[in-house]
């Protein structure tokens, strides 16, 4: 019995180890046979998953151009902005732009991106500040404010979710990108000119926007202090995200936000300290750097909190070792070395939505 078994199991097995070869030769015939059935294909002919792994590696042929234009809302972060906190905003002073951009798809997923736009920002105190908050009141004081309209030229690139190895028409509906690059800009902060001069004259141009950058507001331009004057033209990283939507064969819809991290701490003009007024050389100078005694709010057009302001600061007189002039000021501004900015570089928030159309 035991020998019949043995000789049972091991003629199974060398059944079993026979007919291996005869299945796959019968396999290999089968498939072979099943090729030339189909009209046209020759031996080596490549399945459809197999030629779609050859279209990942080679988009070339896929790629696309699209033209487009944005509408913009831009916000500002700085010294001018309600608090000190990072993306402290204030979304009165929140303002428009209007961009055009050329986007190149290069790849499954990836795009670049030439943006030119055109926006501006805003900051004051008098509407940022809250009078009422201990913590801002000092900023309410000040009574700060500018404009600065920016022209930027960015390039960008588009990473995004969901890859397409096909042409454009073969987009997904929806997607998901994040997005990275340099701008170069160029920006004139501005103020408004309030009516009266620190000598108590009226001004003749009263309620017009001036420049700020030649009046050297810190000191800038002044040979007692070793502050350089800052450029009109900037460098930023611009860095965000988006919603990409079809809209049709050719038309594409976009909502994006865009984060632009500066290297400059004077897009509002404001930075350091104050300084002794003999050290400015114009009389339009001193008043726009401190604006802490003006009964009105420029930007707002709205009066101001005398017995608030009073309560807290004190009406002091120097003479200047500049010009060994007088000068009546808030105690703790207008003066040598008083606080005027805060800490930390500006920075501002794009909100974009755009449209673009596809070349083939």
């Amino acid at each position: 019995m035991l020998e019949i078994d043995f000789r049972r199991r091991h003629g199974i097995n060398l059944l079993f180890a026979g007919l291996v070869p005869v299945l796959l030769l019968m396999a290999s015939l089968q498939a072979t046979l099943a090729q030339q059935k189909q009209p046209g294909k020759k031996p080596g002919y490549k399945s459809e998953m197999e030629s779609f792994r050859v279209k990942k590696k080679d988009f070339k042929k896929f790629r696309y151009l699209a033209f487009g234009a944005g509408l913009h809302l831009l916000n500002y972060f700085g010294d001018l902005a309600p608090s000190e906190e990072f993306l402290s905003t204030d979304l009165s002073m929140v303002k428009p732009g209007v961009s055009l951009f050329a986007n190149y798809r290069y790849g499954p997923r990836m795009s670049v991106k030439a943006t030119l736009m055109y926006g501006r920002l805003m900051g004051d105190d008098y509407s940022s500040a809250d009078a009422n908050d201990p913590a801002a009141l000092r900023r309410y004081i000040r009574n700060l404010s500018f404009r600065n309209d920016v022209f930027d030229l960015s390039v960008t690139s588009q990473i995004y979710l969901y890859k397409n190895y096909l042409d454009f028409t073969a987009r997904k509906g929806f997607n998901l990108y994040l997005t990275g690059g340099v701008s170069v800009f160029y920006h004139n902060p501005m103020g408004r000119i309030p009516e009266f001069k620190v000598t108590n004259e009226r001004f003749a141009d009263a309620g017009q926007w001036v420049a700020l950058r030649p009046l050297g507001t810190e000191g800038q331009l002044s040979e007692f202090y070793d502050t350089k004057p800052y450029s009109n033209i900037q460098i930023s990283i611009p860095v965000g995200m988006g919603m990409n939507f079809r809209i049709n064969q050719r038309l594409d819809l976009d909502l994006e936000l865009n984060y632009r991290i500066l290297f400059t701490d004077y897009i509002d003009d404001v930075s350091g300290n104050y300084v002794d007024m003999g050290a400015l050389d114009s009389d339009l100078a001193k008043t726009m750097s401190d604006r802490s005694r003006e009964a009105r709010a420029v930007v707002a057009e709205k009066p101001r909190d005398p017995e608030l302001i009073l309560g807290e600061v004190d009406i002091v007189t120097y003479i200047s070792r500049f010009d060994g002039n007088r000068y009546t000021v808030f105690s703790g501004y207008g003066m040598d070395m008083a606080g005027r900015g805060g800490k930390g570089l500006d920075s501002f928030l794009i909100s974009t939505i755009k449209v673009s159309y596809i070349l083939n």
